[in-house]
């Protein structure tokens, strides 16, 4: 793992039973990464990147596997965190609202076009939405040219052509609601607990994509379509991946995409980020539906970038790191009497610009002790 110039931050989660209370110290360091030759990683030659004058970026290759096929995604760096408090959970909202009617697709009948020519929503036609971006996914068949270029129309329909149709608009309601209500689960309200603190009460810990129910019940029709003026070209991309011609796709790019407008004037686009304070944390608590201890260990840091040379041999470190530590607490859970149910130790992204090494651990009351010592022996 890369050498860090600023302090590690490190937080500790317990969800304990009643009347257990360990202790854990940790000891902060501050090191100096060595200066070395940065080499920035070359772009792969086989991907044609452009720009159209609008600001809509796209990126193209062709790739034979699997024959006939390709997948196209339309990114939007539009997520949560750009909610304002009469917004919460709008994001996800009008990614849900791209799938209920577009200019050329009214109310179900994209959905019902894509599904009869073989596509599978929620398998192969799917979207997400997170704090900073929007996805939408669409693999599509390559011997059927009319199906693939209106494969495109839909992706540019998504980008600033979804109807948001009032009727639309409250049907959707209750479907984003009973998703919440699926989740309201132990998990659920200990994050709710914990996320502020690991987030140190950055506003990422005040915008969880799935919002809130005051929001989701009441708000206005207009305010979910003034959310949408974020969907603009110099905030969006488009991926194409597959078995195609690059450069009739570039045409085709160009041709469909180039008419899209940023408002004016276009709101700045803000950079929000979680900023470490370098104070170690402690916080437990409780929950009926949580029968067994957890114990959750999280060292935070800036985020390691992919840029240079250097940085990809750490990244392969990392990632070599993680099966090796995943391989040994396996192993340590199938020798007799394991003093642990399950444990885990990685390094990873945690959120926004935050990565982690995360370790947890889920132990029996009574040997909880001695599995925190064994797992941070490893």
């Amino acid at each position: 793992m890369k050498t860090q110039s600023k302090s590690i931050q490190i937080f500790l989660f317990a969800i304990l039973i009643s009347g257990l209370q360990p202790v854990v110290a940790f000891a902060k360091s501050k090191t100096k990464a060595a200066n070395k030759i940065s080499i920035v990683l070359p772009v792969d030659t086989a991907v044609k990147i452009g720009k159209l004058p609008n600001g809509f970026t796209y990126y193209i290759r062709h790739n034979e596997e699997p024959k006939n096929r390709v997948t196209i995604y339309l990114v939007n760096k539009v997520g949560s965190i750009l909610e304002t408090e009469e917004q919460c959970g709008l994001a996800h909202f009008l990614e849900h609202m791209a799938f209920n009617g577009t200019k050329h697709f009214p109310k179900n009948e994209l959905v019902s076009y894509l599904q009869k020519s073989g596509v599978k929503f929620g398998g192969d036609l799917n979207a997400f939405t997170s704090f900073d971006e929007t996805v939408y996914q669409l693999p599509l068949p390559t011997d059927n040219p009319e199906l693939l270029k209106n494969g495109f129309q839909i992706m540019r329909d998504w980008a600033q052509d979804a109807t948001l149709d009032s009727i639309e608009i409250e049907k959707e309601r209750g479907v984003i609601l009973e998703e919440k209500r699926l989740n309201s689960n132990a998990q659920q309200r200990l994050r709710d607990q914990f996320f502020p603190i690991i987030t140190n009460n950055s506003r990422y810990s005040k915008r969880l994509p799935i919002g809130t129910d005051e929001v989701l019940t009441g708000f206005k029709h207009t305010t979910l379509r003034d959310f949408y003026k974020w969907y603009r070209p110099n905030l969006q991309a488009l991926v194409v991946v597959g078995n195609i011609d690059v450069a009739e796709t570039e045409k085709t790019i160009e041709a469909m995409f180039s008419d899209l407008k940023n408002p004016v004037p276009a709101p700045e686009h803000p950079e929000y980020k979680i900023l470490l304070n370098g104070k170690n944390q402690f916080y437990s608590t409780t929950d009926k539906e949580v029968q067994m201890p957890t114990i959750q260990m999280l060292g935070k840091f800036e985020k390691e970038k992919l840029v240079t040379r250097e940085d990809y041999k750490q990244n392969i470190s990392r990632t070599l790191l993680n099966f090796i530590m995943s391989e040994r607490f396996s192993d340590l859970s199938k020798q007799p009497n394991s003093p642990y149910v399950q444990a885990g130790s990685s390094v990873s992204g945690l959120v926004a610009n935050i990565d982690a090494f995360s370790t947890s651990i889920v132990a029996e009351s009574s040997k909880l002790e001695n599995a925190v010592k064994t797992v941070w022996t490893e």
